[in-house]
């Protein structure tokens, strides 16, 4: 009887517990919803006036009068940033969000919650609140900050063009993935990409490949740097710059290409005959007629295409497709003649 009496207690305690945390959500349920309209209310109220403002057709500006007031102004920035072009406009959205918005900023990158200090971070970003640097690097040195802040905020150094992300990026306070490193990278202004180069071997690994790979996304003519990276005792190092000379297309020795074209790694011997391909060099003919046999279907059929590519490659095709000696050699070639036609 005792032990049904404790269950029964137990059962009742933990019916309250639920009955209160039901509560505690709809409560705080009912508060999100109000403030949330409160807030579409703030920003139906000064959507015109704001764009009218920064389109320069209001000269007076009308200060928020709450917080809640302020951060509907904000988002609205933040929606125009993003839907307004033209210089003075940006400037317009630049200089209000410094002068007035701040602070607002500044108590968010302070917050205990990871959230809010994120969402301040892209609103600094998106605003170009280039004066919140200083509170910026004092997040990014003190021990509260996440992996994914200190990413986010080497992003927007480099995107602020902020000197300081050199070292920043050379010896990152939390390993960075590759994708950080072509993030940050892909925002550098030339200055700066330049200094990274010139300090290229203190690059960890990943900030190595992704700095390769950005020299071909955003076609810099870096033809002797490239060059000196096909001599690495690295293999990805090697592929990446030969992927990015043939985004580029940077020309090359043949008997520099040749040594890639044997390489004893498939991917090497792969970007090497994509590259072949890019140069649109006759005399490259005979190279890529060899790869024609190779081991590797994804090197056979890429030799194929940068075939077709160069002057007399179609010739060559319909003769391989006949006398090739290797079997593999000439279904490539057949293939490649029957896409052809």
């Amino acid at each position: 009887m005792m032990a049904l009496l404790v269950v029964f207690t137990a059962a009742i305690a933990l019916f309250a517990v639920l009955i209160v945390l039901f509560l505690y959500l709809v409560v705080r349920k009912w508060r999100e919803n109000r403030r949330q309209a409160r807030l579409r209310v703030y920003k139906e109220r000064h959507r015109l006036w704001l764009l009218r403002y920064l389109l320069g057709e209001e000269e007076q500006m009308l200060l928020p009068a709450s917080p809640l007031e302020r951060e509907a102004m904000m988002e609205l920035l933040d929606h125009f940033a993003s839907l307004l072009n033209g210089e003075q406009v940006q400037e317009r959205i630049r200089t209000l969000a410094e002068m007035h918005f701040q602070g607002w900023l500044h108590r968010r990158l302070s917050s205990r919650h990871w959230s809010e200090r994120m969402n301040a971070l892209f609103l600094i970003e998106d605003l170009q609140v280039k004066a919140m640097l200083p509170e910026m690097e004092r997040l990014y040195r003190s021990n509260r900050v996440t992996k994914g802040e200190a990413a986010k905020l080497l992003a927007i150094f480099a995107q602020f063009d902020y000197s300081p992300v050199i070292a920043y990026v050379l010896e990152p306070k939390y390993k960075l993935t590759e994708f950080s490193y072509r993030v940050i990278f892909g925002h550098m202004s030339e200055r700066l990409l330049r200094q990274v180069e010139q300090r290229f071997d203190e690059l960890p690994r990943a900030g190595k490949c992704a700095f390769i790979d950005m020299i071909g996304i955003r076609r810099r003519g870096e033809r002797l740097f490239l060059l000196e990276l096909l001599a690495s005792d690295e293999l990805e190092l090697r592929v990446r710059a030969l992927k990015a000379m043939a985004e580029i297309g940077v020309s090359i020795e043949a008997t520099k290409l040749d040594r890639h074209l044997r390489s004893p790694h498939w991917q090497e011997r792969l970007m090497a005959v994509r590259l072949a391909g890019k140069c649109r060099e006759e005399w490259l003919l005979p190279l890529l007629y060899e790869r024609l046999a190779d081991r590797s279907f994804a090197v056979r059929s890429e030799a194929a295409a940068s075939i077709v590519r160069l002057p007399g490659g179609r010739a060559m095709l319909h003769k391989a497709a006949c006398t090739a000696e290797d079997r593999y050699a000439r279904d490539m070639a057949k293939q490649w003649i029957g896409e052809e036609g």
